[in-house]
């Protein structure tokens, strides 16, 4: 069952093929979840205020209406509040800079490969965790950091994880054939069970780690985790 901390995701194109191939995709990365589908800007309106995502991925050519007017009007006080990322064959410059006006976050060129669309979720989705954890910044630095996270391969890391240990965590992971429980990986990498319980649930928030539930002879369910 979805979890209540997905991140909703509103699909808009006005080719059923593409629609088809964005939803598996986005489906299959941990904490997305599609809400709607819409084939024209109308619907694409409808659907936002219907189903409030929190996301929308926007083709700008639809029958109706053009991509960025459907980006316009998603930002009138009527609509739910969405993000918006573009996804277009269009490579001219002034089209980028105009979705950039409309409040686009990032712009994806098609034909959009599996791994591109996943690192940028990804990292909307850790820039958006940080921006609901911060009340208020202390530093430039770090409103810096976070319109890098959004922007960059290098991925955002809460205070609390370093990536030695980041690493040493993945690289455990690789050694082993199947799954772990955080206990086990703890033993092998010489820390805390909460340390290391704390390093699984952030890289399955990251989608490079997932975990799945084993049932013993109690009924009890103990959390087993493998890399992706």
């Amino acid at each position: 069952m979805p979890q209540s901390r997905d991140i909703t995701v509103l699909i808009v194109d006005d080719d059923p093929v593409v629609t088809a191939a964005l939803q598996a995709q986005v489906n299959r990365v941990l904490g997305f979840r599609v809400v709607g589908i819409a084939h024209s800007g109308h619907a694409a309106l409808a659907a936002a205020a219907r189903f409030a995502p929190r996301l929308v991925l926007l083709d700008l050519h639809l029958p109706d209406l053009p991509g960025l007017e459907v980006a316009h009007r998603l930002r009138r006080p009527e609509q739910p509040p969405a993000d918006v990322i573009v996804i277009s064959g269009r490579k001219e410059s002034a089209t980028v800079r105009a979705a950039i006006q409309r409040g686009a976050l990032y712009y994806l060129v098609k034909p959009t490969r599996t791994g591109i669309l996943e690192q940028t979720l990804l990292r909307y989705a850790a820039t958006a965790e940080q921006l609901e954890a911060s009340g208020r910044f202390a530093e430039q630095q770090e409103i810096d950091r976070i319109f890098r996270s959004l922007h960059t391969d290098q991925p955002f890391r809460p205070k609390s994880i370093s990536a030695a240990t980041e690493q040493a965590v993945l690289d455990a992971l690789a050694d082993v054939a199947e799954d772990v429980s955080a206990h086990e990986l703890a033993a092998s990498i010489g820390v805390s069970r909460a340390t290391a319980r704390r390093y699984l649930e952030h890289l399955v928030d990251r989608g490079l780690v997932e975990t799945r539930p084993r049932y013993g002879p109690t009924g009890r369910p103990q959390h087993r985790y493998r890399a992706r």
